[in-house]
């Protein structure tokens, strides 16, 4: 999320091997809360917001390991949402899946998630039954989660939708007074047992036999391409070339699906570490907040976190469709810009309160320029954006010289630097 000046000073010296083991290595890592921490008893939305609370926090104080962007990585890659769900415990439920599996097999991973009542209720499989299938669930479980788009036929959804009957949601009995019950189960009765024909296969297939022909069956190495180019294009840059991805994919594959396995290798790759790659990607909003809370050494409790997100579009717990959030030129828009601005606005009265960036008088341009870039851990900036701070300080000084206590740290939150990743 972008780390601070002494974080980054506590990797000089290590070799490529030993940084990608430092960061791989989540032992020292907090555990996580039970619901009882963000559970209010009626109020969906404040549970919600108590999640994003900690998270931030989370985010903030946790050791420079793989963990929080790793989880925010599968957040986004399983997007599932409160809105529709309606119940921010089972979204805890979810995210804790994704922090307790995420690091270990993909296909055990994708079981949890698959069989996890928020994706259940979330792309309605809660409802499909034979003779009435429901096609949501069986469509996203392959284009967006396993194979991705154009590796699956529409006679594909229609098989994989049946194979997928009979495993709902309890739902509303009048056992339990019609109020909603989201424990998974399957109901017999309600499966379709005829022979279908999936990825050329014809069988009686059944949700599980799915998902093992998809991580390590005829489709084991569609997967492998898909998830290994999504992460790398996620971590690295968004272009890679098909010799990356399948050299990605082929330690993917050997592993077992091993998603840490997957994510060292990255780590480890030559492109990872290129000059090219060190801001070809734009960060989130969620990465750009917890960035500068760090360095301001904000928590949620010093701000409105959640009607930040809301502004700039990335409310967490909330995606907004299946297909999660928009990456890297998504967030180069207008209303983005605009959001950021505001926000940038209100953080730069609390920075001079807080005395950062403070005491510039004295110094020249070139050296405020200095302090600025230091203070946002740039110590790569380029010759462009350079001379235009340093402009921007010698004109603020002869036309608004009151403004040297908050100004220095409000363009240094909107250098090129800091908005990338």
């Amino acid at each position: 999320m972008g780390g601070t000046t002494a974080q980054i000073d506590s990797f000089v010296g290590l070799t490529r091997a030993q940084a990608v083991d430092r960061v791989m290595n989540t032992s020292s890592n907090p555990g996580l809360p039970g619901w009882s921490r963000f559970e209010t008893g009626d109020k969906d939305w404040q549970e919600q917001e108590k999640m994003i609370d900690w998270w931030v926090d989370r985010m903030i104080t946790a050791p420079p390991t793989i963990e929080e962007k790793l989880t925010l990585f599968l957040h986004d890659h399983f997007a599932t949402a409160r809105e529709k769900v309606e119940d921010a415990e089972l979204m805890w439920e979810q995210h804790v899946v994704l922090r307790n599996f995420g690091q270990g097999s993909f296909r055990v991973l994708l079981e949890r998630i698959s069989f996890g009542s928020a994706m259940m209720i979330y792309l309605d499989n809660e409802s499909n039954v034979a003779g009435a299938e429901q096609e949501n669930f069986a469509r996203e479980l392959m284009e967006l989660f396993t194979v991705g788009n154009g590796r699956f036929s529409e006679d594909d959804v229609v098989a994989m939708a049946k194979a997928w009957t009979g495993h709902n949601t309890v739902g509303r009995t009048r056992e339990n007074n019609w109020q909603y019950d989201p424990t998974v189960v399957f109901n017999a009765d309600k499966h379709d047992n005829s022979q279908k024909t999936l990825f050329g296969i014809t069988k009686n297939w059944d949700a599980r036999d799915t998902l093992d022909e998809l991580c390590t069956g005829v489709k084991a190495t569609a997967t492998a391409d898909y998830f290994a180019r999504k992460m790398f294009q996620y971590y690295v840059h968004t272009n890679p070339s098909q010799d990356v991805v399948n050299e990605l994919a082929g330690v993917f594959i050997s592993s077992g699906l091993n998603i840490s396995a997957l994510l060292r290798a990255i780590l480890l790759h030559d492109e990872f570490w290129d000059l090219s790659s060190r801001y070809a990607l734009v960060k989130t909003p969620v990465e750009f907040m917890v960035d500068i809370m760090r360095r301001n050494g904000l928590r949620s409790a010093d701000d409105s976190v959640r009607w930040r997100m809301e502004a700039m579009g990335m409310t967490l717990f909330d995606p907004p469709t299946v297909a999660g959030w928009g990456q890297n030129g998504f967030w180069l828009s207008t209303a983005t810009a605009w959001s950021k601005s505001r926000y940038v606005n209100n953080l730069k009265w609390s920075a001079d309160e807080r005395g950062v960036l403070q005491n510039l008088e004295a110094l020249t341009p070139e050296q405020v320029v200095n302090v600025i870039l230091t203070f946002f851990s740039i110590f790569d900036a380029s010759a462009r954006t350079r001379q235009f701070m340093i402009e921007h300080i010698v004109t603020t000084r002869a036309e608004r010289p009151w403004a040297m206590a908050y100004e220095p740290f409000a363009v240094g939150m909107f250098m090129p630097e800091v908005q990338c990743a």
